[in-house]
């Protein structure tokens, strides 16, 4: 099983290649002097430039447990060219989501709905890697930034439980918790791009190893919480054996994926054993579509 915080420092990797903006990750230290200084060596470091030795000392959130991300101009010399680097403190790995909900609406969620520690501090790790990229600190950004992170935390995570219709997915109860139609939309993305992968690999396995003919029903809705799932498979959609030596026919759907998956002598979920961004060429490639699609979603 990978690590979903490794595929996520992967991913702000890949952002800051794509977008060319330095992001400079800080190191969580206890004693605030001790803190910005730490600071200061990461992102001279980072920038190549040594503007940082003496005016570091306004980095004191070091006991943020959610993180952050601070963007900061600086020039090099007194008449030099104004430069950004953006500082990003990653939230600790025990997050409490109740603390995240009420910092995005002033409300809560039923516990029984929160989505996990490890997902929630992974999905604001990659919201504020996101608000690196601002310029205008405008509610646009706002919407980019929870975009790109349910996005990107759906791809990453590849978690297939979204396909049954008794249980929310990780980025989907995130979603419902910050109340943000954006994050809402990024995650029914996501969840049609998994729907697709599964599918695909579904087949596959159907056609190879079970001597059965099995087609993939195409659909592109985001609108994922809004598909009909199946009670049973159908006759002639069962890969039930139609005769000695005859190749069965077969349906593999969003409606009926996740009894594949998880039915009685199911195939597994997912199919194939899942690692972070599989269905694109590269994690810059993965990266370059979330930011792509969190900006038309932002809009």
């Amino acid at each position: 099983m990978f690590s979903i915080k490794a595929a996520v420092i992967s991913f702000v990797a890949a952002l800051e290649s794509i977008s060319g903006v330095p992001i400079a990750t800080l190191d969580r230290v206890d004693n605030t002097q001790e803190f910005w200084a730490r600071s200061a060596a990461i992102l001279c470091a980072k920038t190549g430039d040594n503007f940082c030795e003496d005016n570091m000392r306004f980095m004191t959130q070091n006991t943020e447990p959610s993180g952050f991300s601070q963007i900061i101009e600086y020039k090099v010399g007194s008449t030099g060219q104004t430069k950004r680097v953006c500082a990003l403190l990653p939230p600790i790995d025990n997050i409490d989501p109740s603390y995240v909900g009420e910092a995005f609406t002033g409300s809560f969620v039923r516990e029984a709905e929160y989505p996990s520690e490890t997902s929630m501090s992974a999905w604001l790790y990659l919201y504020h890697a996101a608000h690196c990229l601002d310029t205008a600190m405008n509610d646009a950004e706002e919407n980019r930034a929870v975009a790109f992170a349910t996005l990107g935390l759906t791809i990453l995570q590849g978690d297939p439980i979204f396909s049954t219709s008794t249980t929310t997915g990780q980025s989907r109860r995130i979603a419902t918790m910050i109340k943000n139609n954006s994050a809402w939309w990024a995650a029914g993305t996501g969840e049609r791009i998994l729907f697709d992968e599964f599918k695909a690999e579904t087949a596959a396995i159907l056609r190879k190893s079970y001597n059965c003919n099995a087609q993939v029903v195409s659909a592109t809705t985001i609108d994922t919480t809004r598909i009909g799932r199946d009670t049973r498979l159908q006759p002639g959609q069962d890969c039930a054996a139609a005769g000695t030596g005859v190749q069965s026919p077969g349906v593999v759907s969003d409606a009926n994926l996740w009894i594949w998956m998880y039915g009685t002598g199911g195939l597994g979920a997912p199919p194939v054993d899942y690692t972070p961004a599989k269905m694109f060429s590269s994690m810059n490639a993965a990266a370059a579509y979330t930011l792509t699609t969190a900006n038309k979603l932002a809009q």
